[in-house]
């Protein structure tokens, strides 16, 4: 593919065509195993619903959702075509993981990384869940505050397939902890922190943890605006307004995380993926943000680091 092109489950397109993005979502999800998160309310597994939210987000201007459902939270590849096709929305799928706890084949223990890093290419280059529709970029994760040997194999697998494909590795932490040392491990792989997104980090509200973050020249999304159990936008804001000041506002995403039935108002709850738009971004506008700062974190930041570069 050409550089400047990221990957939709509908095909290649140009980066500068995804618009108004939302960079860490969920819109088809059926987890499976035992996990603590296996309930009804993290299943999203109506493919009209899909639609519907879809196009509900298509209504107010939005682009694209970066869809970070990976196998083993069950990836749903045909309803991700179907929801992208019959709403215009773009749909980014992903390969990867998102953490241990939430679902890792047995057989890992003994796969070695590069194994797992070709598994991780065939979802890109060939196709996920037996068809041709391929992945756009990959995902690792680590567990609350320590990183367990599976999930650092997977983390370094990742940087290794990232590298090859030409695609962002974006990662869940766990309350936001281990940002750092996920940092630590890709540096050892030699990744491009450019290309390297650190999800959930404002789940842990702490100015200079987020700062050594962006210092290796990565990413950040901060995906909790709105979800006021953790604690209020006003936190969030502060530490968003100290990181712009900084000169870090290139490095920031803003996203709901919206991996609930209870997040979606499709499912007749809330808040739903127009929220960002329709009530975060005038907020932040009134607390002294630019409309330059803020297409920042819903266009182009996106546009820029989804893109491949292969």
């Amino acid at each position: 593919m050409a550089k400047g092109m990221v990957r939709t489950v509908l095909g290649d397109i140009e980066a500068s065509k995804m618009g108004f993005t939302m960079a860490h979502e969920h819109i088809l999800t059926n987890p499976q195993g035992e996990g603590t998160k296996n309930n009804l309310d993290h299943h999203l597994d109506s493919v009209p619903l899909a639609i519907q939210m879809l196009k509900e987000f298509k209504e107010i201007g939005g682009g694209a959702i970066i869809e970070t459902t990976p196998q083993s939270w069950g990836r749903n590849t045909p309803g991700m075509v179907t929801a992208s096709q019959e709403s215009g929305v773009h749909v980014i799928a992903c390969t990867g993981y998102i953490c241990e706890e939430h679902g890792m084949e047995p057989e890992l223990t003994d796969w070695s990384i590069n194994y797992i890093a070709e598994r991780m290419l065939h979802d890109v280059q060939v196709g996920m869940d037996g068809t041709t529709v391929k992945a756009g970029w990959i995902k690792a994760g680590t567990a609350y505050n320590h990183i367990t040997s599976n999930e650092e194999k997977v983390l370094r697998a990742g940087a290794r397939a990232a590298m090859k494909a030409g695609t962002c590795l974006h990662t869940h932490t766990t309350a936001g902890t281990m940002g750092i040392e996920q940092c630590e491990i890709v540096l050892e792989e030699g990744f491009d922190m450019s290309k390297f997104i650190v999800a959930h980090v404002d789940r842990f509200p702490d100015l200079w943890y987020h700062r050594q973050i962006l210092k290796t020249g990565a990413n950040i999304i901060y995906d909790g605006p709105g979800k006021a159990k953790y604690y209020p936008d006003s936190m969030r804001i502060e530490l968003l307004q100290q990181l712009v000041e900084d000169g870090y506002e290139d490095q920031i995403m803003l996203s709901n995380d919206m991996g609930r039935r209870s997040h979606h108002k499709v499912y007749g709850y809330g808040p739903g993926f127009n929220w960002i738009k329709e009530r975060f971004l005038p907020r932040l506008l009134d607390e002294g943000f630019s409309q330059e700062v803020l297409d920042k974190f819903m266009i182009y930041n996106p546009a820029r680091v989804y893109q491949m570069e292969k």
